[in-house]
């Protein structure tokens, strides 16, 4: 099936020098050492990534880090054209970006799926973390999922 892609100029910039926090730290600082680290909350056990501090079901506190399996499970996902970088967003080649339940986890952490066609993605295929072969402590150190 053919799609009308309409493409719009939005002179928008997202170069921040902000700190991420103590618990999105705790998440780079992971990624630095390709691990998933996620929060378990003291209250009802809920385990999310990335990690943050209270838990959003019951309150409690979510200061226990535990990292997570490299492998889950692609729940939901969308076909993107547009992509960022340097602070642009430019028009480029279709890419999946997915929704991905980590194994042992209870939130839902979004990623590029990778070495699918776009035209025959579907949901519910296991999938597993692929590397930068390099890490700096960056969202970009987890390049995306693949299929298993």
């Amino acid at each position: 099936m053919a799609y009308k892609v309409i493409e719009a100029v939005v002179p928008i910039s997202f170069m921040y020098k902000n700190r991420v926090g103590r618990y999105l730290q705790h998440y780079l600082n992971g990624l630095k050492e390709k691990k998933i680290l996620g929060s378990k909350c003291s209250g009802c056990g809920r385990v999310v990534v990335p990690p943050r501090s209270a838990c959003g079901r019951c309150y409690g506190v979510m200061d226990e880090l535990v990292e997570l399996p490299q492998e889950g499970t692609l729940v939901n996902w969308t076909v993107a054209y547009v992509k960022q970088e340097g602070g642009e967003f430019k028009r480029g080649d279709p890419y999946i970006l997915g929704m991905i339940k980590i194994d042992g986890c209870d939130s839902l952490l979004s990623a590029k799926i990778l070495e699918v066609d776009p035209q025959k993605v579907k949901s519910e295929i296991k999938v597993k973390a692929i590397w930068k072969e390099e890490t700096t402590g960056d969202y970009t150190d987890l390049v995306g999922f693949v299929p298993l």
